[in-house]
């Protein structure tokens, strides 16, 4: 079930723009046939459901993952994901799946309060509720599971892994530091100056993590391994831009409005689009089955 506050399902209702979504089984762009993106939390198994869609594999169905080889199988509820799927009858079927981890590195400092507690990791702050049972220790490496909420990370899932050699950070593509240097979150990418990346576009950074920054070896962009065309995400809107243009964070696609203070950016809200443009109603060429499927109509 969507989630939204009235505001802004009027909103997206009046003034997003959408190209016409794909859903037709022979629709090709770029030399490839479109799959379905669905972004967000496995919320239990049997065999993963995301978003309350449930989507069958292989068992042996490789998993790209930050931390090393990874089978479908060994999903767990928590791990958030970016899949690219094909409705097959009444399921989805997976064509690829990436694990989604916000951040990956040291814990510098830990606090706590009534909420659960805090963890700040490069400069961004990840919030761990109470429902998740951690021993981190400040000094200890984790891989944090989660979703975005501005500049913070709400965690899903937390795993205290080997000290390694690099960090990693992933993320919309939206803040500036007064330095004018790039920066996912709180944390500031030196080394490297993102080249042809867009505003709301996902980039995925590896590096030496240093206090408040990652100094970055390695850049990439995007969060689907295959061409998508519908994508279903879960998340949180970020605060428009001084040009009106938002992003719900973490899925790459972006959109544009006149009226920023109806955007609510505290609501975790499950959102659809096309081709990086995030909602809209212009849907008239879309696979009707697959927009009531995904809850897009």
């Amino acid at each position: 079930m969507m989630v939204w506050r009235h505001t802004l399902s009027a909103l997206i209702a009046s003034s997003f723009l959408i190209a016409p979504a794909a859903g037709h089984a022979e629709e090709e762009r770029e030399g490839g046939i479109l799959g379905t993106g669905i972004v967000g939390t496995i919320t239990r198994l049997g065999s993963i459901i995301v978003n309350e869609q449930r989507i069958t594999f292989p068992a042996d169905l490789p998993v790209k993952n930050e931390l090393g080889p990874l089978t479908a199988a060994q999903l767990v509820p928590g791990d958030t994901v970016a899949v690219v799927a094909d409705l097959t009858g009444a399921n989805w079927e997976a064509q690829s799946i990436r694990r989604i981890l916000p951040i990956i590195g040291p814990v510098s400092e830990i606090s706590s309060d009534e909420t659960g507690r805090t963890f700040e990791i490069m400069g961004t702050a990840v919030h761990v509720p109470l429902s998740i049972a951690t021993t981190v220790k400040q000094g200890d490496w984790v891989a944090i599971s989660g979703l975005w909420q501005d500049e913070d990370v709400v965690a899903t899932r937390v795993e205290v892994v080997p000290p390694r050699q690099s960090a990693v950070i992933i993320g919309s593509n939206l803040s500036v530091g007064a330095s004018n240097v790039p920066q996912i979150g709180n944390t500031l990418i030196a080394g490297i100056i993102p080249q042809h990346v867009e505003s709301g576009d996902v980039i995925r950074v590896t590096g030496i993590p240093e206090a408040g920054s990652i100094r970055a070896t390695s850049l990439e962009t995007g969060i689907f391994d295959g061409k998508v065309g519908l994508v279903q995400a879960e998340g949180y809107l970020s605060p428009p831009t001084s040009k009106g243009l938002y992003t719900l964070l973490g899925s790459g696609m972006v959109a544009f409005t006149d009226q920023p203070d109806m955007i609510d950016e505290t609501a975790k809200v499950r959102l659809c689009g096309y081709d990086g443009k995030l909602g809209g109603n212009s849907t008239a060429d879309a696979s009707p089955e697959l927009l009531e499927k995904l809850g897009c109509q």
